[in-house]
């Protein structure tokens, strides 16, 4: 049962990472946009490169949360 409320709480913990990191990742590609239309500076790669990186942890995590998800359908 313990272990049950543990994974629980990790999906929930995870889901919520997951926003966070898609929220983020869309910041950073408004602002490589803007950056790239308006202020004209050279910060695109670094901007682009951070967006893809946000995106690809949270597919990770996505990834993990449908493992966790499996266990605890498996447990119950």
């Amino acid at each position: 049962m313990n272990s049950m409320k543990q994974l629980e709480n990790k999906i929930e913990d995870y889901k919520r990472f997951i926003i966070t990191l898609i929220i983020v990742s869309s910041y950073f590609f408004i602002g490589t946009i803007i950056s790239m239309y308006v202020y004209h500076n050279q910060l695109e790669g670094l901007m682009v490169t951070l967006t893809l990186m946000g995106l690809a942890t949270a597919f990770y995590f996505i990834l993990k949360l449908t493992e966790f998800q499996q266990k605890l359908t498996e447990e119950e």
